[in-house]
């Protein structure tokens, strides 16, 4: 699915943020289905041809939504895992980051993904793209770990996902599922935990 490019000027740029943003709370309110080219373009303050203009389309439209403001574009600017510091230091430094962002944005992944499911058609689209492109930075990130001897010599892409997968779970039981009012302690000790087990085993020595 290709999205034609916006125009650059300020007007239009703009309005683009605005119809992200507008389409974004009303996927929000009323689901995929239930919201129109024309309610995001009222809720923007733009005309609705803009919409098609710049989006081509309602599905396209919901990507690039789902695409702009689910967090990942936080997290990759954060998440520094050249660092000073042992392995675990930076694991459980940038743990921390990836939580707090989020827990601060749960309600965005209960939308995406619910509509997500509801509508397949789009889970290549936006959920595997949006996993891809996750996987593919912690795996760079891994192979900063690799060249500097904090990490002894493995597949970075199996030690991303490992990570990865640890913390995810984490979130997803804690955060979606449950009520979300871990201890802050608890956590502490689950987070430096995973980290000393993933970075010197849980095997005998």
């Amino acid at each position: 699915m290709s999205i034609p490019n916006a125009q650059s000027s300020p007007e239009r740029k703009g309005a683009k943020e605005r119809i992200l943003q507008a389409s974004f709370e009303l996927f929000a309110e009323k689901g995929f289905d239930g919201t129109t080219t024309r309610s995001i373009a009222k809720r923007a303050g733009v005309n609705e041809v803009t919409i098609f203009r710049t989006f081509g389309n309602k599905e396209a439209l919901f990507r690039q939504a789902a695409m702009d403001v689910l967090p990942l574009r936080r997290i990759k600017a954060g998440v520094d895992f050249g660092a000073d510091g042992t392995a675990e230091e930076v694991l459980v430094r940038n743990a921390r980051l990836v939580l707090g962002i989020l827990k601060e944005n749960r309600h965005m992944f209960m939308i995406t993904v619910g509509e997500l499911w509801r509508h397949p058609e789009m889970k290549e689209e936006v959920g595997i793209e949006i996993f891809d492109q996750a996987v593919q930075f912690v795996t760079e990130q891994m192979r900063v770990m690799i060249a500097d001897g904090r990490l002894r010599d493995v597949d970075p892409f199996v030690a991303a996902r490992s990570w990865m997968g640890t913390v995810q779970s984490h979130f997803l039981l804690n955060y979606l599922i449950r009520p979300g009012h871990l201890d802050p302690d608890a956590e502490e000790r689950l987070i430096r935990g995973w980290a000393d087990i993933f970075v010197n085993g849980a095997g005998r020595r």
